[in-house]
């Protein structure tokens, strides 16, 4: 892939456009008679965009000629060849421009091609992602996110209001590895400041949880609903175009079968409901450039820096450490379950691929083989844990009792869960045993009491 080639005449939002259809950090910019101007990559523009200047301004308007290339004698040269490379290395470019005599463009060569094998290693984000926005990433999700993105090579802002402590974090901002902003994703202020300079945002924020979104039903409306419409639209506004949701397979509330990305959702709870509508809202925007994806969540499980154990297997593996039993309400629901580990990866692989193929989509994000009954759940728990007795009560408040489908996420994003039940429960009750977690029943660890006090 080459960058794309815009004439100077082309509308800035459709420059935007190309760029994120290209997945390329830049575009090049010629004059009308072809002949060479710059380079240009997206947050230049956004910055711009900023300041006053219509999405349907000429690129020109904002291309400042540059003399960064190489006329085609020159690629002979080495030295000279080496110095325009190392130049726009450090200046963040990864591609030079070739120009003939009368400097008219020819082509683009990656500067790792003109410095050989002295070059040393490319920039570390590939393609046209190259900071991410993470809001909510101080969170259970997040924090396993954050590590997995700074592992894939992207840059990372988050932007977290941490009302569950920075514990989560502290290694990876002590370390000067992410860039943390704090505030409060109600505050527009808050989210115009965090959203400068990035390529991609992911939005994690909510109230989280049926239990959570009960105890505080008016931060839910103004957290999971409002912000998030008021966050994809400075998105839209500011082309910044790959905006991925974090959603829930608790959309789907009850139903019979295997439910698709098409089926009827029937909500059960305040929490589903703002899900809902946020997805409908954020998917409403978009447009030839803004290209939001949904990622409906299964059921999270698994250790995070940011633990909890409001989560069914979490619950259930912290339970048989303090009860030495598994208590088991009802037992024939169903949910699909997802290791946190494997839900960052499908965010990975989403920002990763081309934006024609998951902008405006919706994916189920888990596997088949993990829709499982709650009993079936506490089954595994107590063999993984060497026989831990299982109690079960017949009734349960929770009317949640779904199955879902996955072949979406494989078929498109080739992404198979690969954790499981029985892995992660061991890994809590070795956690426990060993006293990283010296107390699991702390407020901190269940979303519900918005509490940051470990002990």
């Amino acid at each position: 892939m080459t960058l794309p080639v815009c004439r100077a005449d082309t509308p800035v939002v459709e420059v935007i456009k190309q760029l994120d259809r290209s997945g390329e950090a830049r575009a090049v910019i010629v004059s009308p008679r072809d002949e060479y101007v710059c380079q240009i990559s997206p947050n230049e523009i956004r910055r711009h965009l900023l300041t006053g200047l219509d999405a349907d301004s000429p690129i020109g308007s904002i291309a400042e000629a540059s003399p960064l290339f190489l006329r085609e004698p020159e690629l002979a040269d080495p030295e000279r060849r080496r110095a325009v490379a190392v130049e726009l290395r450090a200046a963040g470019y990864s591609h030079c421009a070739v120009v003939d005599a009368g400097g008219r463009f020819l082509r683009v060569v990656p500067c790792e091609e003109l410095l050989g094998a002295a070059g040393g290693p490319q920039p570390a984000a590939a393609g046209g992602v190259q900071r991410v926005l993470v809001i909510g990433g101080a969170g259970y999700l997040g924090a396993v996110l954050v590590a997995e993105l700074r592992a894939a090579g992207y840059a990372v802002r988050v932007l977290d209001n941490f009302i569950y402590g920075r514990g989560a974090l502290a290694g990876l901002a002590e370390s000067g590895r992410i860039e943390v902003v704090d505030g409060d994703i109600r505050n527009i202020q808050t989210i115009v400041s965090g959203l400068a300079d990035v390529d991609a945002v992911v939005l994690l924020a909510a109230v989280v949880g049926d239990p959570a979104s009960q105890t505080r039903p008016t931060q839910t409306i103004e957290t999971n609903l409002l912000a998030a419409q008021a966050i994809a639209f400075a998105c839209r506004s500011q082309q910044i175009n790959r905006f991925l949701y974090a959603s829930t397979c608790s959309v789907y509330g009850q139903g019979d079968g295997l439910l698709t990305e098409q089926s009827a959702l029937a909500p059960v709870s305040l929490y589903a409901r703002t899900k809902i509508a946020s997805e409908q809202s954020i998917l409403a925007l978009a447009d030839g450039t803004f290209s939001p994806t949904i990622l409906r969540l299964g059921t999270l499980y698994g250790l995070s820096p940011r633990m909890r154990f409001d989560l069914v297997v979490n619950t259930m593996a912290m339970k048989a450490f303090v009860d030495r039993k598994i208590t088991v309400f009802g037992g024939a629901q169903w949910r699909p379950l997802l290791h946190v580990r494997d839900a960052a990866r499908a965010f990975v692989a989403c920002l990763a691929a081309p934006l024609a193929a998951v902008g405006g989509a919706v994916f189920n994000v888990g596997s088949e083989e993990q829709n499982y009954q709650i009993a079936e759940i506490a089954r595994l728990i107590s063999e993984a844990l060497g026989g831990i007795p299982i109690d079960r009560q017949g009734s349960t408040l929770d009317a949640r009792d779904y199955r879902v489908s996955f072949r979406r996420l494989r078929d498109v994003l080739g992404v198979t869960p690969c954790h499981t039940v029985a892995e992660a429960a061991r890994e809590i009750y070795a956690c426990l045993q060993g006293g990283t977690i010296r107390n699991p029943l702390a407020r901190v660890y269940f979303n519900h009491y918005f509490d940051s006090t470990e002990e």
